[in-house]
């Protein structure tokens, strides 16, 4: 996924558990990769076994070859490479070691209910691909699996969702949402969620919107910028269903509120209750603010929500 000219420029790396829910989840890899115009790494890691278990990586490849063969048809002659990746050992170390071999441009997971966490790809693994990959996560929830199940998204999106907490500043997040919008031509809306109520609302918080995106991306997409009062998880959802967005882009930091305790925390319960796939970016603590002169931009709309 080309952000700027020092991202990776290597293939969409999907993560499988073949499950009927993953099969979404791989469609959109592959949709993504064709408008991307990149190859497709479909990826299952199988747990560790005994030395016994010869017959059982049998079927394991057998099921792989398969699962590769469907994205083929699926992709028909749109030109996208697939290619199947058949390894043993921890599901998120896998990941992100092919990742890293191949220069993923990003990794595609799912997640599923939380009765399901234990299950492979559903749950920890993607926690612990969002806590330690610095390349882009794209996680289709269950919600946003089902949607795609019954009514898929044409892409290149359309129209991207990018949440913020203004007093992080500005985030590798909020850039890559800027250069997405410009590439994709799409609309972009800008959003942050204050809990204590819009009472005490000062022009200082539009304005820490400004920095976020480069001069390029404010003339050519002139987002929208909005403040929302109430609970985060629940106004992300809700703006999210509300705009229609075909992706939401957020940032998380190591130790904060959204990432800390993913199962109970702001960024579990918009994956599990968003009808969109969600795009994250992990920032590290120290790196990633960028620190700018706030800049008035012609076309910026501002609204209290």
């Amino acid at each position: 996924m080309r952000t700027n000219a020092e991202s990776a420029q290597g293939p969409v790396l999907v993560g499988v558990d073949f499950s009927p829910a993953s099969e979404a989840v791989v469609e959109y890899a592959a949709r993504l990769a064709r408008v991307e115009k990149r190859a497709l790494h479909v990826m299952y890691v199988m747990p560790v076994v005994p030395e016994d278990s010869e017959p059982m990586l049998e079927v394991q490849e057998a099921e792989l070859q398969h699962r590769v063969e469907w994205v083929e048809r699926k992709m028909g002659a749109s030109g996208v490479t697939v290619k199947g990746v058949l390894v043993a050992g921890n599901a998120a170390h896998r990941l992100q070691e092919r990742a890293d071999a191949v220069d993923a441009a990003c990794i595609v997971v799912g997640t599923a209910a939380l009765r399901s966490v234990d299950r492979f790809l559903l749950g920890s693994v993607a926690e612990t691909v969002i806590r330690t990959s610095n390349r882009p996560v794209l996680v289709v929830g269950p919600q946003a699996a089902k949607e795609q199940q019954e009514q898929p998204r044409d892409l290149p999106w359309k129209h991207l969702l990018l949440a913020c907490d203004t007093r992080h500043g500005v985030t590798g997040a909020a850039r890559m949402a800027g250069d997405l919008a410009v590439r994709n031509h799409a609309r972009l809306t800008i959003f942050h969620v204050k809990r204590n109520g819009l009472q005490n609302l000062s022009e200082e918080e539009f304005a820490a919107m400004e920095p976020m995106l480069s001069p390029e991306a404010w003339l050519t997409v002139q987002p929208q910028c909005l403040i929302r009062a109430g609970e985060p998880a629940q106004e992300i959802v809700r703006m999210a269903a509300d705009s229609e967005a075909d992706l939401l882009v957020m940032s998380v930091r190591s130790g904060s509120e959204m990432l800390t305790h993913l199962r109970g925390g702001i960024l579990a319960q918009v994956l599990r209750s968003v009808r969109c796939p969600v795009l994250v970016l992990r920032e590290s603590v120290g790196k990633g603010r960028v620190h700018a002169a706030p800049q008035k931009h012609k076309g910026a709309g501002r609204r209290i929500a």
